[in-house]
């Protein structure tokens, strides 16, 4: 071989040599690199989440609470027979149908006070005969509470013997037999205790100063309903 033919194939040779070693350090590179990211990979992939503790509830105990005591509350109201002016004569007898209405309307004046927190109201036989009086007065003389002849109702009221009348409240209503005798006297009931707080129907319903109440209905020839709520300190 020539001079300049030995000097070709060691040059083609190193040239070779040279293209064999960096082909390896890129595979040697790029396996490094693969290899790296396919650990992190791995250490990611396996790495157990640590333990979470149970969580552990106390057990629920529930106390039945009691409904609160309709207090006050008899079985059968009773009204005594009043003193106050009588103009147009004594009412009638109470009728089956207005003793139960004025049982109802009792009943719903100190439901209306225990939901609402408030001690119940007890009754009073001579309240309620004065208030059912007052209904059948109205009959005759007008919606007022000064009818038959001008007198204050806190007046009339300590005239039947309450000396501390100072403390006094009276509602009246008028109400309309429809649907029903007692819905009519309810729907007037419900607009006195739901008036704004300022509102006087609904101070006596909801006072905390008046304990006693006596109620009286009268039903009229046409079938409306006079009521009167009395209720003193």
């Amino acid at each position: 071989m020539d001079r300049k033919a030995w000097f070709l194939t060691v040059l083609f040779s190193l040239v070779l040599l040279s293209s064999c070693g960096q082909q390896q350090a890129r595979e040697n590179q790029s396996t490094s690199k693969s290899t790296r990211f396919s650990s992190s990979v791995e250490a990611h992939s396996t790495q157990q989440p640590a333990p979470i503790s149970p969580i552990l509830l106390p057990p629920q105990e529930v106390t039945p609470t009691a409904a609160p005591a309709q207090t006050g509350t008899p079985t059968a109201v009773t009204t005594g027979k009043s003193s106050g002016a009588t103009p147009y004569g004594q009412p009638p007898a109470m009728t089956d149908e207005e003793t139960q209405l004025t049982q109802q309307l009792f009943a719903l004046i100190n439901s209306d006070r225990t939901t609402r927190g408030l001690y119940a109201y007890s009754w009073n036989s001579t309240l309620a005969g004065g208030a059912r009086l007052h209904s059948w007065n109205m009959y005759h003389c007008g919606f007022s509470h000064t009818c038959p002849d001008g007198t204050p109702q806190c007046t009339r009221i300590e005239s039947e013997g309450f000396t501390n009348a100072a403390n006094c409240g009276e509602n009246i209503g008028y109400a309309g037999p429809y649907p029903t005798p007692w819905q009519g006297v309810k729907n007037i009931q419900e607009g006195m205790v739901n008036e704004p707080p300022a509102g006087w129907h609904r101070m006596h319903l909801l006072s905390t100063t008046l304990h006693t109440v006596g109620v009286g209905v009268y039903i009229d020839p046409t079938g409306f309903i006079w009521f009167t709520e009395d209720l003193v300190s």
